[in-house]
């Protein structure tokens, strides 16, 4: 599972079953077009040629990003705050980059549209660019980038961000390049379970409908057969109709990416009580809850995602190591959900360009420099990707839950990832998105 805006899905599912009325309106974008092709603002606010961009000085670059920090849920994206911060920390104890060391204008969204979109234009007035934001109501800040032309490296909620020319991802959106690596080891591994699917997703938005479609695409090009369908509402509590009707269907495999882990814990139990035991596959649901809230009924549940098992069995691969060590520097209580570990690679992703970015750095050469990193996976946290061109990684890894613990199982290697050739499925019309750089060196 390599996280597209489905995974927007996730947090709203969450909030959405404890917060029956929403603070604000979360702004949820239509889908994203299948071709990108994409020319930088001709007003983006770039200082004249010779001029020290915003955030800028002698011995200091300073970023900013917006995150849900006390609303609609106290804390609930402080780890992107914490692993963003966690990366800089561990720059700035080697020097910085090219003599300046990195800070970071962490604002907070207050779960508001009104508030994302001024703290982003307060931001994009006096910092350099953007780095590592998460927010749920980061649509809001999606026309104040674009008219000001400012950066933006992070793992955006809303697709529309991802679309912007200034705009670049760890993980890129794919839900018009779909990886379709996972269906082909399934295919492998499973051949006759394969013909017997049932699948959930959830009934939220556009943007989660059209994730759909291209999980359903991708599976039936690799031979799937899917003998259930069904949606469901973020206030559900029980899946107990939806696990009756696939054991009355004949479900074999039970294939989901857009269960988070309460959700996939109670489907999983659900199973186990009406003795129904399908091919449980996963895409979501891989977190430090999943075994604590589903117990003996997760034993043997499939998990695919497009990272190391940071919280499990990978902890002592060396890139995880050095997340975890200055992750706990940076917040001795720190988060280490999947949104710091997307902080941190956004970090990462931003330090890559910034060293080529020249001195003193300026935002167009930054972008140019962004524009040039046609390969990237945070020194091996993530699938291999394409942020310059906004094409998604394929690789991934397979693992299972075993006795209260997640592993990795064949095919997936002992270390990195399982690729297969030829694995992105590109929608109709589908392009890479290709950036229109300004002459100018502003």
């Amino acid at each position: 599972m390599v996280w597209t805006r489905r995974h927007r899905l996730v947090f709203l599912l969450v909030i959405g079953a404890l917060l029956a009325s929403a603070c604000s309106s979360t702004g949820r974008p239509t889908a994203r077009p299948p071709t990108s092709t994409s020319t930088r603002p001709a007003g983006s606010s770039q200082p004249p040629t010779g001029l020290v961009s915003p955030g800028v000085t002698a011995t200091t670059v300073t970023v900013g990003q917006v995150d849900d920090l006390t609303l609609p849920i106290a804390g609930l994206f402080k780890g992107a705050e914490d692993g963003t911060q966690a990366y800089f920390d561990y720059i700035n104890s080697q020097g910085g980059v090219n003599g300046r060391t990195l800070k970071l204008d962490a604002g907070d969204s207050l779960y508001s549209d009104g508030t994302a979109a001024n703290t982003t234009a307060a931001q994009a007035k006096n910092d350099f660019a953007l780095v590592g934001g998460f927010s749920l109501v980061d649509s809001a800040e999606e026309s104040v980038i674009a008219d000001t032309g400012i950066p933006d490296v992070a793992y955006p909620l809303d697709p529309g961000l991802s679309n912007l020319p200034s705009a670049y991802s760890p993980v890129p959106n794919n839900d018009n390049d779909f990886p379709v690596t996972i269906m082909k080891v399934l295919k492998r591994k499973f051949p006759t379970a394969v013909k017997h699917v049932g699948i959930l997703w959830a009934n939220d938005d556009a943007a989660t409908m059209e994730a759909e479609k291209a999980f359903e695409r991708g599976a039936k090009s690799q031979g799937f057969t899917i003998v259930y369908d069904a949606s469901f509402m973020p206030s559900q509590t029980t899946f107990l109709a939806n696990v009756l009707t696939m054991k009355a269907k004949g479900v074999q495999m039970f294939f989901t990416q857009q269960l988070p882990d309460a959700y996939a814990a109670t489907v999983a139990k659900e199973m186990q009580q009406q003795d129904f035991h399908p091919i449980n596959v996963e895409g979501d649901a891989y977190s430090a809850s999943l075994i604590k809230e589903g117990g003996a009924a997760v034993n043997g549940m499939y998990i695919e995602i497009g990272y190391l098992l940071y919280l499990d069995a990978d902890a002592a691969l060396p890139a995880v190591k050095l997340f975890t060590k200055w992750m706990k520097r940076a917040d001795s209580s720190a988060n280490f959900e999947l949104q710091a570990l997307f902080g941190w690679a956004s970090a990462e992703l931003f330090v890559d360009g910034l060293r080529q970015a020249g001195s003193p750095p300026t935002r167009a050469g930054l972008e140019q420099a962004l524009d040039r990193i046609t390969s990237f996976n945070a020194s091996g946290l993530l699938t291999t990707s394409d942020p310059a061109r906004n094409v998604p990684g394929s690789c991934v890894v397979l693992a299972q839950v075993r006795n209260g613990h997640v592993v990795r199982v064949s095919p997936t290697p002992r270390t990195g990832f399982l690729c297969e050739p030829n694995s992105l499925l590109p929608a109709p019309g589908f392009k890479p998105e290709v950036r229109t750089v300004p002459s100018a060196s502003g």
